[in-house]
This record gives C-alpha cells, structure tokens and sequence, in this order.
C-alpha cells in the first residue's frame, strides 16, 4: 500500500510545483529592473498584456537602445580599440536592440491570436483554425 502511495505524491507534488511556476507574477519594480519580458517571449504560456506591460515598464526606467539606421553615421566616430568596458556595453547594447526587434515581430506575429483576457492561442488551437477555414474555402 505504501509503495503506491509515495509515486502518486511525487507526482501531486511535481505538477503542484509546475503550476505554481507557470502562475508567478512579477512586480512593477521588477519588471523595471530586469528585461523579464525577453524570457516571456519565449514562454507560451505567457500572457499577452503582461509582455506588453512588462516591456513598456522596462522602457519607462530604461533608456531604448538606439536603432541600426541611427548607428550608421557613426562608424567614423567609432574608437579603433575601445576599452573591454566599452565593449561590453556596445555587446549589451546590441542584444538588446535585438531583443526590442524580436519583441515587436512577436508582438505583430501573436496580436490576431490573442483572446480576451491575454491568453494566446495554442499552435494545436491554430492550426486547427486554419484547417476550419481551409475546409469551408473547398467546399465553396
């Protein structure tokens, strides 16, 4: 009897522990401190409005990285051997302007898919709207 007994409450407390991580809410002061909204473009799971909050907080207290097309003019400013530190934040800087342009093609790529309390469809929810529209543009 306690052979069983002690699977099944492994299990409840693995999925207890999953469905506490995937719940976890993050503040505005963390959301102003960290780019947590990097980790949640890769997360689908996450929730539509809370990117998008967690992204514009960032931008409130962070400076926005500049764009590619405000750098090109200045390739003769540039140093010839910039300092380690230098090179680092140029590094820094560089991935998260890579970042801001993944966040908006995320933005832009999710936005038809997104219901009304955030939740994004599902690629199985998708694709079987798809299927659903094929099959009613066939029988036409």
């Amino acid at each position: 009897m306690k052979s069983k007994f002690i699977p099944v409450a492994l299990a409840c407390l693995f999925f207890s522990i999953q469905a506490d991580a995937q719940a976890k809410k993050y503040s505005d002061k963390e959301y102003a401190k960290e780019p947590l909204w990097v980790e949640m473009l890769d997360d689908t799971t996450a929730n539509f409005f809370e990117v998008e909050k967690a992204f514009n907080i960032y931008f409130q207290h962070n400076e926005m990285p500049s764009s590619e097309h405000d750098m090109i003019g200045e390739h003769a400013e540039r140093e010839k051997n910039p300092s380690k530190k230098k090179q680092l934040k140029i590094e820094q800087d560089s991935h998260l302007r890579r970042q801001v342009k993944k966040y908006h093609r995320w933005h832009e790529k999710m936005l038809p898919y997104v219901q009304p309390d955030g939740r994004i469809l599902t690629p199985t929810e998708r694709l079987a709207i798809w299927q659903q529209v094929k099959d009613e543009n066939n029988k036409r």
